[in-house]
């Protein structure tokens, strides 16, 4: 499963955004609800004032009178919650609010049974007489309203609060992970061929990843071209003594069969065909590789008609819009050589040559008109040495190598009927676009 580095980091972003609204909304609410309470509370305990400051007692008799004290309109709507009741010892309830109705204030629930909030003070009213106990009180439910209706807007502020902090972090990662954008564009336009090296980078994060890629790059580079010199070096060793050795069978009697002298051919053979897979196998995996086909095939048609002037075929070539070979030079001129020189030493009159792209791939056909060869014998064809018919010269080895070298540069050969003739269908990796 492919995990996105854009959403781990927004994941983690997201989580501590979270808990930091998170915490600071506990706070916030809080410092909320203990502001919005004690306004609460301050404003019962300026109604309880109030009543206070309007207790008197009558001269005659010394009963308790309450002058107006221009309270909340609710202290007179019966059974409104909010209630008033001054209580004096030995004789509770001696003045109610109009709220309270016919009922009084108990130490349970209100008379409606709501939960109520109350403040008291106790106070020796003007003129004497036995202390007397003031109480206001207030629905419970009138200030989860209060504090509700500050919340809300506080926690949908939070909320937007949390939702643009949001926005602004997954734009940020974004621009934070730019360069790797970057970067992958640079490798895609090094496979492609564009470029040939990693470019430097321009943070310093990036740039320990751009050199590690291209130090690797430069190490596969030096192990590939060491592994062909080594390979060369060999192979140029063994043709001093095989040479040797052709020069002595070639002297009167030495080899009278021409024994030595055939082995000696099939051992250079040998060598050439080892040479060459070597140094295809240095290049393989190597990215960014390109070659145009075009160029090729008409250098290789120009020789072709040089070499096989005296016969005078016709040899055709259709490569306009064919894609370019994601591969070396040299590779496909040996794939697309051997295949041509074949269909010329076969063909009657006509050869044709046809590059386009197919599904995405690199579409090489050579056909000739010549006498074809039988399914039978095409697989045989495609093996090293193997000589389908003694009449044309050669060392057997060409379409040997080029099923070899077809299978390292990641494609397929296939011999198919042309009716007449042969038809060599190569199946090859195209360079990416651009």
């Amino acid at each position: 499963m492919i995990r996105s580095l854009r959403a781990r980091l927004f994941a983690a972003s997201a989580a501590a955004i979270a808990a930091g609204l998170l915490a600071a909304g506990l706070a916030l609410s809080a410092i909320v609800g203990a502001t919005v309470t004690r306004a609460f509370d301050e404003r019962l305990d300026a109604a309880l004032a109030a009543v206070a400051a309007g207790l008197s007692r009558e001269e005659e008799g010394g009963a308790l009178r309450l002058d107006d004290p221009a309270l909340d309109p609710r202290f007179e709507q019966p059974l409104s919650g909010w209630y008033w009741q001054v209580d004096e010892a030995g004789a509770p309830a001696r003045l109610i609010s109009g709220s309270l109705w016919n009922a009084t204030l108990g130490e349970g629930p209100g008379p409606a049974g709501e939960v109520l909030r109350e403040r008291r003070r106790s106070l020796t009213v003007p003129g004497g007489g036995a202390p007397v106990t003031v109480r206001i009180a207030a629905p419970a439910a009138a200030l989860e309203e209060e504090l509700g209706a500050v919340r809300r807007p506080v926690g949908l502020v939070i909320l937007l609060l949390g939702l643009a902090l949001g926005l602004v972090v997954w734009v940020q990662i974004g621009f934070g992970l730019r360069p790797l954008r970057a970067l992958g564009a640079d490798v895609a336009a090094m496979r492609a061929g564009r470029i040939a090296r990693l470019p430097e980078a321009r943070f310093a994060e990036v740039a320990a990843l751009t050199d590690e890629l291209n130090a690797l790059l430069d190490h596969q580079a030096r192990m590939a071209e060491r592994a062909v010199r080594h390979a060369g070096d060999l192979a140029h060793q063994l043709k001093t003594p095989l040479a040797a050795i052709a020069n002595a069978a070639a002297e009167p009697g030495r080899d009278p069969e021409g024994v030595i002298a055939a082995a000696v051919g099939r051992m250079e053979a040998h060598l050439r065909f080892h040479l060459q897979r070597a140094r295809i196998l240095g290049g393989a995996g190597q990215r960014g590789l390109r070659c145009p086909v075009g160029p090729v095939l008409e250098d290789l048609v120009f020789l072709m008609r040089r070499a096989h002037a005296a016969r005078a075929l016709d040899i055709l070539l259709e490569a306009e819009g064919a894609p370019d070979f994601a591969g070396h030079r040299e590779d496909l001129e040996l794939m697309v050589g051997n295949l041509l020189d074949n269909a010329c030493k076969w063909a009657r009159r006509r050869v044709a040559v046809r590059a386009c792209e197919a599904e995405g791939r690199l579409r090489l056909e050579v056909a000739d008109d010549g006498p074809g060869m039988p399914e039978a014998r095409r697989a045989a064809a495609l093996q090293h040495g193997v000589r389908l018919d003694e009449r044309v010269p050669g060392q057997g080895f060409g379409l040997g190598i080029v099923s070899e070298t077809v299978a390292l540069c990641g494609g397929r050969l296939r011999l198919e009927d042309g009716q007449p003739g042969l038809i060599a269908r190569l199946d090859l990796p195209r360079a990416r676009a651009g």
